[in-house]
């Protein structure tokens, strides 16, 4: 499986979501980074942000594509005009159910201004 010129796994959801094979709310998207609603939302806002390249966890992430994936981060929170009121987190082994280096969104505010790309 090739995706954007990097070769990914078959099996990793993330990946498949990157291919188009699997459906996602997409929120935002560049070549590097995709962001998506989490389809098991904890909040108004909840969504996840993650590499287009796979990295399996936290520890393994290099250090340039954790600090993308926080300036986007920062992006979503500016989008939906809540740069006072977020959460991120970061399951790295415990409590991380898709090996794939994720950030997770959450806000209880800004869920008026999500808009998604179409498909």
């Amino acid at each position: 499986m090739k995706m954007h010129g990097i070769f990914a796994c078959m099996s990793c959801v993330f990946c498949r979501i990157i291919n188009r094979e699997l459906p996602a709310k997409i929120f935002y998207e560049t070549d590097e980074v995709i962001v998506i609603a989490d389809h098991r939302p904890k909040d108004a806002v909840h969504l996840l942000i993650f590499p287009k390249k796979e990295y399996r966890n936290f520890q393994n992430t290099p250090p340039d594509v954790l600090v993308m994936l926080s300036e986007t981060a920062k992006l979503v929170a500016i989008k939906l005009g809540v740069t006072e009121h977020y959460r991120i987190h970061i399951h790295n082994g415990y409590g991380q159910e898709v090996d794939h280096i994720h950030f997770h969104f959450l806000s209880d505010r800004g869920a008026d201004r999500l808009t998604y790309l179409p498909r």
